[in-house]
């Protein structure tokens, strides 16, 4: 009984055996070539997307936008020279009587008070805004603009208000003259502009449009006909 639990236990441990060495790796020779993992089997990832994107070109091949060395509108320097020299102007001008209606705002008295006080705040707002609109315009054609304090008061053709309260009649009266020169500049503008910078003498139409409607609601305060068509006695017409 002894020697076949021993012979028993001699089969088992040769099996074991066995299976352990059918396991083990078989080790390669020195000189054995490694073959390389065809590249279809790896996942690029963002590299293959990007070859996807640009159907097989790197970036370094891949036609770029052409580069002009004057990317700007209108057709010549002198062309927009011209534009840009025009548009200066007319900012300025703007910026001037954005102050002018500002001050007056500021300083007005009379029995008018309340609502030119509103309506002048609002028209300030939009000569600063469309001054804004000329602004980029002129970087749009490839200029810097100079809206600076001492340009302003050196360049304007805008004569400034005079300092001090004023009376609504008077600042009616005052307005009317400092918007009636910007109007007739725009429209020389207008038709310096048109043939050689179409946007800008589009944008100057639009200005004067409401340039136009400026005065007339100006000169419609200065109209206040009485029951037989006089004045009311806080109008004096000059």
């Amino acid at each position: 009984m002894k020697r076949l639990l021993a012979c028993t236990c001699v089969l088992v441990g040769t099996i074991l055996a066995v299976a352990a060495g059918a396991d083990a790796p078989v080790p390669r020779s020195s000189n054995q070539e490694t073959k390389p993992i065809p590249s279809n089997t790896i996942n690029d990832g963002p590299a293959r997307a990007t070859k996807d994107r640009t159907h097989g070109a790197s970036n370094e091949t891949i036609a770029q936008p052409k580069r002009i060395k004057d990317s700007y509108p209108l057709d010549g320097s002198d062309e927009r020279h011209k534009s840009v020299a025009c548009i200066q102007q007319v900012t300025v001008d703007l910026l001037a009587l954005h102050n002018m209606y500002k001050e007056t705002h500021w300083n007005l008295t009379g029995p008018l008070y309340l609502q030119l006080h509103e309506y002048y705040d609002q028209q300030a707002t939009f000569y600063l805004g469309q001054a804004d609109v000329f602004a980029e315009r002129v970087l749009q054609l490839g200029a810097s603009v100079d809206g600076r304090f001492s340009t302003i008061a050196r360049t304007t053709t805008i004569p400034e208000m005079p300092a001090g309260y004023l009376t609504d009649n008077e600042s009616i009266q005052l307005l009317l003259d400092r918007v009636t020169i910007l109007q007739k500049e725009i429209y020389q503008l207008i038709r310096a502009t048109e043939q050689i910078d179409a946007p800008t003498s589009n944008k100057l139409q639009d200005l004067g449009y409401a340039v136009d409607k400026n005065l007339w609601q100006l000169r419609a305060h200065l109209e206040r006909p009485g029951s037989e068509g006089e004045s009311l006695p806080w109008v004096g017409h000059r």
